[in-house]
Formats: C-alpha cells, structure tokens, sequence
C-alpha cells in the first residue's frame, strides 16, 4: 500500500477548484528522483528546488576540485545527495506546490494511485462541507464539516 498526499490548488470564493489541477503525490522514496535529480524536479515543476539542486551539485563538483577532494569522496557526496532527493523530493514538490497556492486536503493510503484518486472523488466536496437531510428552523439545509477529506464527523 502507497501513502498519497493530495493537493488542492485554491479557487475564487464560492467556487470548486477544477478537479483535473489537483495532485496527488506518491510518499516515499522516488526512485526517478534518486536516477535523474534536478531533472526529475524540472518535471515536476518544482523550479525553485531544481535550480537550488543544481547549484548544490555544482558546488559538490567545484568545490572539490577547487578544494582537492578526490573523485571518489565527491562522488559519495553526489551519490548522498541523490538518496536524499529520492527521500525528500515528493516533500520537495508539495512545498513548491504550496507557494503556489496549493493547500494539503487529505492523505489516501491505496495500492495504486487510481485507487487513491476514485476514493477521494467519491468523498470530495469541494466547499469542504456536507449536507444533511435535517433541516434546521431556518429553512436551510443544515451542514457538517468534513475531516481531512476522508472521514466524516462522528454523528452525535
């Protein structure tokens, strides 16, 4: 089972942000983030951690020479740096995506990740709420929140 954090990039008031801008992000190590780094960033569109990456890499591979690490240790300091990206890099993503304006919504745990996307849609409001079938005295349908998108509130 995969753990998915789901992204919802925000919307004007009153209105759904449109479900095909909403990301669902894979947890745990990211295999192409480990083979192919700043690219797999680029991909991504995570453009500020790319770039700060790519500098990180250049200043492994420049400073050694300019310090005279040998190959091999600033090949250990790539090679460091690239399971740290495969570690982090989904971490790396959302918080690109949130100054972007994205906010978290929920975390799905599902084999696949159209497991994942089916039951979030099948639960997802987008103003966050739920109607009842009570109505209350004034008319109006009564609502209850949601939690984390995935869990209704215990009835009471």
């Amino acid at each position: 089972m995969a753990v998915y954090t789901v992204l919802i990039p925000s919307a004007a008031p009153g209105e759904a942000p449109p479900p095909e801008r909403i990301v669902f992000l894979r947890e745990g190590f990211s295999t192409p983030a480990f083979l192919f780094g700043p690219l797999w960033l680029l991909w991504r569109r995570a453009w500020l951690p790319a770039v700060l990456w790519t500098a990180a890499l250049a200043l492994i591979l420049g400073g050694g020479v300019a310090l005279g690490i040998n190959a091999a240790a600033a090949s250990v300091l790539q090679l460091a740096l690239g399971l740290l990206l495969g570690l982090e890099g989904p971490r790396l993503v959302a918080w690109s995506l949130e100054r972007k304006g994205y906010t978290e919504s929920a975390v799905m745990v599902a084999a696949r990740i159209d497991e994942a996307e089916d039951v979030f849609f099948a639960n997802w409001r987008p103003s966050g709420v739920l109607p009842t079938t009570a109505a209350p005295s004034g008319g109006r349908a009564a609502m209850r929140s949601v939690i984390g998108g995935l869990f209704e509130e215990p009835r009471a």
